[in-house]
């Protein structure tokens, strides 16, 4: 069972939970940020969207069946954000389950969905920090959008301690955002990167398939399968099969009502619709060899 060791460990973690168990008198993660410059899936959830994953709620479904969670399963999750795959997941009833999320309100909300029961937990620390849990304590690790914000070393820092914690034949999943065909031009993948970043005002270094692929088998991954879809998430169909009719047109309402904001996702709109043959939400599901 995943149990958190942080008490026997000297790296950080234990003044990270002690800080975050406070956040504030702010409660949401985009309280007191500027519309005009925070991150865009902050800026989507003060609207009211949930789902803000780059392949939507059926691919994040998909990552789930495909792991095939169970009640013999301990789980840990990266960057569960505002909690919809946390829900999905603890819907399957697994033994233990575990998140890291390096917004402390963000965390102190899916704590609070916890409602102190027994084998679940979020952590308030950095993806790239060593894990606080034994070597092979996880049957089960996955990350949606995450590793797409951080830069090479970490990714490696990130996928090195995955291995460490999934036991032989432990799963690890992925969705995050990557770039077609295989064989983009470096100069265009260059110039989509440019323009995520600026648009969402947030790091972003999307692969192509193909390279996401290699960065997992260099670290002892054997891929199981994979799945793609396009980045609508701001499309009208995708907001209805992610959110709802009321929470779609809830997010809608409050787009329009507030111009800087409805400024700022129209030309995220915009961006996805101008490179949307060249971008799209891409999931893998592997394995550590016995």
């Amino acid at each position: 069972m995943i149990e958190n060791k942080t008490a026997l460990r000297g790296d950080g973690w234990t003044t990270r939970l002690t800080a975050s168990s406070s956040a504030g008198a702010a409660r949401y993660p985009w309280d007191g940020l500027d519309r005009r410059t925070m991150p865009g899936f902050w800026l989507f959830a003060s609207l009211g969207k949930r789902v803000l994953r780059p392949g939507g709620i059926a691919l994040t479904k998909w990552m789930l069946e495909a792991l095939s969670i169970g009640p013999e399963d301990d789980v840990v999750e990266y960057a569960p954000g505002m909690g919809v795959t946390a829900r999905l997941t603890l819907a399957r009833n697994p033994r233990s389950y575990a998140a890291v999320e390096r917004d402390a309100r963000a965390a102190a909300l899916l704590r609070n969905y916890f409602n102190g029961a027994a084998g679940r937990c979020c952590l308030h620390g950095d993806a790239v920090d060593p894990l606080p849990f034994a070597d092979g304590s996880a049957t089960v690790v996955y990350g949606e959008s995450m590793l797409t914000i951080h830069p090479d070393d970490d990714k490696e820092r990130i996928l090195r301690e995955v291995y460490r914690v999934l036991r032989p034949g432990g799963r690890f999943a992925m969705q995050e955002i990557s770039i077609l065909p295989e064989n983009t031009p470096a100069e265009l993948g260059e110039r989509i990167r440019r323009e995520l970043v600026r648009a969402v005002c947030h790091p972003a270094r999307p692969q192509t398939t193909v390279r996401w692929r290699e960065v997992l088998e260099e670290r002892g991954f054997t891929v199981m399968a994979e799945a793609k879809r396009p980045v609508h998430l701001l499309e009208p169909c995708r907001l209805l099969e992610d959110e709802g009719a009321e929470e779609a047109i809830g997010f809608l309402a409050n787009t329009l009502m507030d111009p800087v904001a409805s400024d700022r996702v129209r030309r995220i709109r915009a961006l996805f619709e101008r490179y949307g043959d060249h971008l799209c939400g891409y999931c893998c599901v592997c394995r550590k060899p016995e």
